[in-house]
């Protein structure tokens, strides 16, 4: 296809626009999704909480087989609570998917049986890209934006493992540039915030400090749906170019 014919994608700033309207829109049902994942991660964190406070009650008289106990609970329950926000994340995108229709409970239910081939996508993605990394920096630069699109493959066509990765692969061919020129004004723009928000730490106040580092993570667990629709924009350009 020559050059100059080649379809264009979305302005950037058009795609940030609708991301935010999107967002804006349905952060009610955003919020209830997380509600569920904050909340079957807080069960698991609880007991790991419990056992911390037995072990200060007992102190000296702490046992090796309570030691290591704690220790297998600890892990496992921090796992487990990684695992229900990781579904939380998920969950995001089956609303998408579902165009913000349906019972928040019941699309977070529904993650249960994506979790493990979604982590498998993952981890696969990621040791591509370091791979590509190893040979030098800029491949795996390269790369990363060739496959940024895997998950969104994932949730969006069904694909899974390999065929999501060559999938995200043919549709940003062509188009790396473009795409890689929004993911960096994305990036900016993150960053910019970040900066704007942390400003208040350099408050000489560590009880201030604490709260307002508490305060931060939960304006980013807000916000981070805002990336995912922003680059489901350039996803959905792609898809309906590369038909």
């Amino acid at each position: 296809m020559d050059q100059e014919k080649k379809p264009k994608l979305t302005p950037v700033f058009n795609i940030l626009e609708t991301a935010l309207k999107i967002w804006w829109k349905n952060l009610k049902k955003i919020i209830g999704v997380y509600f569920w994942g904050i909340l079957f991660a807080i069960i698991p964190l609880i007991v790991v909480f419990a056992f911390y406070g037995l072990s200060i009650w007992l102190g000296q008289s702490i046992t090796l087989s309570f030691k290591i106990a704690a220790v297998v609970v600890s892990v496992v329950g921090i796992l487990l609570a990684l695992y229900f926000s990781i579904r939380a994340y998920m969950a995001v995108f089956l609303l998408v998917k579902k165009d913000f229709q349906g019972n928040e409970l019941v699309i977070y239910k529904e993650t249960k049986k994506l979790f493990w081939p979604y982590l498998g996508l993952t981890i696969l993605t990621t040791i591509f890209i370091l791979l590509w990394t190893l040979l030098l920096i800029i491949p795996g630069i390269i790369y990363s934006i060739f496959y940024s699109l895997a998950v969104y493959v994932f949730f969006f066509e069904d694909k899974r493992g390999l065929a999501a990765i060559r999938r995200s692969l043919n549709l940003v061919s062509n188009y790396w540039w473009p795409v890689f020129g929004r993911f960096l004004f994305l990036g900016l723009l993150v960053w910019i915030f970040t900066i704007i928000i942390s400003i208040p730490l350099i408050v000489d106040n560590t009880i201030f400090v604490s709260f307002w580092n508490g305060l931060i993570q939960v304006i980013n667990f807000l916000i981070g749906p805002i990336v995912l629709l922003f680059t489901y924009q350039i996803y959905q350009d792609l898809v309906k170019i590369k038909k």
